[in-house]
């Protein structure tokens, strides 16, 4: 494997505005100095909106960013931030019904306003308490895990296969079961522990058996309670960005597994590229099964999973994939990055590639943080 001098400077240049902008800014702005909570989002002039309500999920993509901020050498105060922040959860957030989970919205007096449970929310809390054990050796963070899947599979277990939304029911979807599959996939890598790739395995039965349509090669996302795919009148879409964030997972699982993820792989990336990609590299919101365009509009998180497919891609010795993720970069900081305050983002553009004025979620630094990682890893693999 070689890299290009295109990717070595995208990368180089991503780390540095990751460790130099972003991460100052949402420690020093982002983080409530009296709860240690992460605020919702930031708005344009780089303070933060202490004043919106907070979602848990936030909290746990937040924890792991810091996490894998410390474990980089980008913040060394990340520990603090992390811990911090389950001092926040532990104290407001515990979920009165289901212990060992966090109520889903919390106010900015952390009174609960929302108590319900939601499974794509425990991904993100198994993903950050993954982080935790691997970077700080914290057993309190396996201990965590261990009684959230207990009381995931006791509860919430589906029927044929997979698990529910949630306490609130609802159409099931792909969504919580890719980010539970990366959960899996991190706890077995900091672990070794075979259960959390047993697990893993579940989804990525549900991935070739009902997630995935083999007949027009695109990845579905809402679900009747069978698993049945819903049709297109009752709402169904494809994300072309799920289709690169499932290259990239499917890859990791074939590290682990030697499963025979090829075809698969091959299919979503390609098919993406053809219908979800446009003429500046980024990827529409949604289309349908035969790559018309339903929303044409972006999001940031698109173009991260997309350099991530093409540096998983990379490593397999797909042509060009590699320059393609050196041109994904520049595409972000083009496009998303390139604001007034740095380390602020973008989060969406228009039909017409136009930024849409809003406040920066705290969310997306998930996003961002695990592109910029896995671009880091691609370089530092180059010296093995």
């Amino acid at each position: 494997m070689t890299s290009s001098a295109a990717l070595i400077q995208a990368t180089e240049k991503f780390a540095y505005w990751m460790q130099t902008y972003a991460l100052p800014l949402w420690q020093q702005q982002g983080i409530e100095a009296s709860s240690g909570a992460s605020a919702e989002s930031m708005n344009e002039d780089g303070l933060a909106a202490f004043s919106l309500d907070r979602r848990t999920r936030v909290q746990a993509r937040q924890m792991f960013t810091f996490t894998a901020a410390y474990q980089q050498g980008w913040c060394s105060q990340g520990r603090e931030v992390v811990e911090g922040i389950q001092r926040y959860l532990d104290t407001y957030a515990q979920h009165p019904t289901y212990p060992g989970a966090y109520v889903f919205k919390l106010d900015p007096a952390h009174q609960v306003v929302d108590d319900s449970l939601d499974t794509y929310d425990c991904a993100f809390f198994l993903l950050a308490w993954a982080y935790q054990f691997s970077v700080f050796g914290d057993m309190q963070a396996k201990a965590r895990a261990d009684q959230l899947l207990s009381l995931l599979d006791k509860q919430f277990k589906g029927k044929p296969a997979g698990w529910l939304e949630g306490s609130q029911g609802g159409t099931r979807r792909q969504n919580p079961h890719m980010h539970l599959f990366e959960a899996f996939l991190a706890w077995f890598e900091a672990s070794k522990d075979a259960k959390w790739l047993a697990r893993a395995a579940e989804i990525f039965s549900l991935f070739e058996l009902c997630f995935f349509d083999h007949r027009h090669g695109v990845l579905y996302e809402y679900f009747q309670q069978d698993l049945c795919p819903l049709s297109f009148a009752e709402g169904q879409v494809v994300e072309p960005g799920h289709h690169m964030e499932w290259v990239w997972l499917l890859r990791r699982y074939q590290s682990f597994t030697g499963a025979p993820v090829d075809d698969y792989c091959h299919t979503l990336y390609e098919r993406g590229l053809q219908f979800g990609q446009d003429s500046n590299g980024l990827l529409f919101d949604e289309v349908d099964n035969l790559g018309g365009v339903k929303k044409a509009s972006k999001r940031l998180w698109t173009v991260t999973e997309l350099i991530k497919a093409h540096l998983a891609e990379a490593r397999h010795g797909r042509p060009g994939a590699e320059l393609a993720a050196a041109e994904a970069i520049e595409a972000l900081f083009n496009q998303h990055l390139n604001t007034a305050v740095c380390g602020f983002y973008i989060e969406r553009l228009d039909n017409h590639n136009q930024p849409l004025a809003q406040q920066a979620p705290a969310t997306s630094m998930y996003h961002l943080m695990m592109a910029c990682l896995e671009a880091c890893q691609y370089q530092r693999d180059l010296l093995v």
